[in-house]
């Protein structure tokens, strides 16, 4: 097996139990980690994930997460997530928060189809446009229903967590885990408080990546054959 020189080999063994073949390496320049899963599953998935730990329940990291798929370096178009899910034969294409990382998974069980879809996302999750009005359009931003009318908070994750923060269950989950973890990243919400979005500004937004998206935060995995 050849080694790409970027990488050096930090681990080597068969996993039974999934019947893989896993291999650990290393980015010698970044320190990115990456595993590869070899085995004979027709699905080929890929995803790389990355520490992001919030500091507060603006939703910085969700808002984050929308806003990266909103048009990168090499892909300048307004929504390349949107296109990949009309015109691409993925299996798999999604994008997650946790409360303290973000995961960027896809599949697709045709092997061209699958490397375009790696190229795509790579370059959203590192060179993303990250223009100000993607972030009033994914974050909030205020409107005029009518010029008698008063301003309201709008924006697709603003409106998502509005959402969410009107059931009792997902209510009851977060005062929940607030109340178990009160000094902990666990004890804030990373998805987005709708009374704490509206305080978060485009430079914080802007510098929340760039401290946590690059290669050395990251981790990246290959499955299938």
């Amino acid at each position: 097996m050849s080694i790409h020189p970027a990488f050096e080999l930090v681990r080597d063994e068969s996993i039974a139990e999934i019947n893989s073949q896993a291999q650990l390496f290393r980015h010698k320049k970044t320190g990115a980690e990456v595993l590869s899963l070899v085995n004979d599953d027709e699905n080929k998935v890929f995803g790389v994930t990355l520490k992001t730990p919030p500091d507060d329940s603006t939703g910085i990291a969700h808002i984050l997460e929308h806003s990266v798929l909103c048009g990168s370096r090499k892909y300048p178009v307004k929504k390349p997530f949107v296109e990949l899910l009309k015109g691409s034969m993925h299996t798999f294409l999604n994008a997650m928060t946790f409360p303290d990382k973000t995961a960027y998974p896809v599949a697709s069980a045709n092997l061209k189809d699958f490397y375009n879809l790696v190229d795509v996302y790579l370059d959203a999750v590192f060179f993303p446009l990250l223009t100000e009005d993607t972030f009033a359009q994914e974050g909030w931003h205020y409107e005029l229903d009518s010029l008698d009318a008063p301003l309201v908070y709008k924006g697709v994750v603003f409106n998502e967590m509005k959402g969410v923060f009107s059931s009792p269950d997902s209510v009851m989950h977060d005062q929940t885990q607030r109340a178990l973890y009160p000094d902990t990243i666990y004890g804030l919400s990373s998805g987005g408080d709708p009374k704490d979005i509206p305080a978060l500004t485009y430079e914080q937004f802007k510098r929340f990546h760039t401290k946590f998206y690059h290669p050395s935060n990251a981790r990246v995995v290959f499955f299938g054959r």
